[in-house]
């Protein structure tokens, strides 16, 4: 035991168990700690520090593993965003980082994980964004004081981001030679996407959509908040129209729960049984329509049709502010914090006279 005086008051090193450590091997120990204390260290401190790091030691593995459990939730998240950010722990960040002690990670090991991994700067920049989200989780837990992630630029490593895709607004000629030949797409295809396009939803929330969330006496779709992107639910009037073609998927969808569900036993073995159909069902049957020659207009994704609608509604009279809570946007400022109304008068004007120009690209 080495005995000393640290700012007035006494304190105690235990250097070692005899026999285990020999006397003069105590010593020796004993010399060099005199030196760090006239040095103003205080190696009892720094002991009790240490055995505090060595019980904190975590693996990324533990981290990512705690981080699942706690924050990557339903309550927090989006279902599409788990279903990435649980992508980019498997099968990068556990791979890559999972074996290493939490607190020895630096940036070098996160730059090399990023430039080992051979993908879009767009995949590389959500990749980042998990990564550092677990490294959040650590601060959190008090395993470490800085993100290992902090000043890491994406474009210092990989040049500036790609320039992103202009969205298409179709024209209202486009709009009807699309219609009239929908039915190429297949029949559910089709259904999809006109609602898709007439109710200005995004994909997923439409793909997601349960026979639960239709009430078809108030002609009402409800999108819940673990659907929505923006992580706030909605409730989405249906025209008459709209109403005629959801229930036709009804007729179509069998005994399942969901209103566009799997068509291959794959996928339904996949997710042991009831599943909605795959996110890129859709786009793939578009696709294939544009490589076939069916479609007669310039190429578009089922992400354009919200756009689409966008600048319809802007011609077509509609408030910027009202075309915006039509494709639920959320609002900014105060507005957004005090504005809490489900069904939105302005919402349901806009989209029904979007509706009504559709019915009249469609005869």
């Amino acid at each position: 035991m080495l005995r000393y005086m640290r700012g007035g008051r006494p304190k105690e090193l235990t250097i070692g168990n005899y026999p285990d450590l020999t006397l003069a091997a105590a010593r020796k120990i004993a010399r060099e700690k005199r030196v760090d204390i006239d040095q103003g260290k205080d190696p009892a401190a720094d002991k009790k520090r240490e055995r505090m790091r060595t019980v904190n030691a975590w693996t990324v593995n533990d981290l990512v593993t705690d981080y699942r459990e706690k924050s990557l939730v339903k309550e927090s998240y989006a279902e599409g965003t788990i279903y990435y950010r649980q992508a980019d722990i498997d099968d990068v960040i556990k791979p890559k980082l999972g074996s290493l002690d939490v607190q020895t990670v630096t940036p070098m090991d996160i730059v090399s994980v990023i430039e080992s991994t051979k993908r879009s700067w767009l995949i590389n920049k959500r990749i980042l964004t998990s990564i550092s989200k677990v490294f959040d989780h650590a601060i959190a837990k008090r395993l470490i004081m800085i993100n290992p992630t902090a000043g890491i630029k994406l474009n210092a490593l990989m040049g500036p981001r790609p320039q992103v895709k202009k969205r298409i607004m179709l024209t209202e000629s486009e709009l009807k030679t699309l219609l009239a030949n929908i039915d190429d797409l297949g029949h559910e295809n089709a259904l999809a996407f006109k609602i898709l396009l007439v109710t200005c939803v995004r994909t997923s929330e439409l793909i997601k959509a349960q026979w639960t969330d239709i009430d078809f006496g108030k002609q009402v779709w409800t999108i819940p908040d673990t659907t929505v992107k923006t992580r706030t639910g909605i409730l989405v009037p249906m025209t008459p129209t709209v109403v005629g073609w959801v229930k036709e998927l009804k007729s179509l969808a069998g005994e399942s729960k969901f209103v566009l569900p799997a068509r291959t036993e794959a996928r339904l073995e996949k997710h042991g049984g009831d599943i909605n159909i795959g996110g890129t069902t859709l786009w793939a049957a578009i696709n294939r329509a544009f490589n076939r020659g069916q479609i007669e207009t310039r190429k578009f994704t089922p992400h354009d049709t919200r756009s689409t609608a966008k600048g319809h509604m802007r011609n077509l009279g509609i408030s910027r502010e009202a075309s915006e809570l039509a494709l639920n946007h959320k609002m900014t400022g105060i507005e957004g914090i005090y504005d809490v109304r489900e069904e939105i008068p302005e919402r349901i004007h806009a989209l029904e006279t979007w509706a009504s120009f559709v019915d009249r690209c469609s005869t």
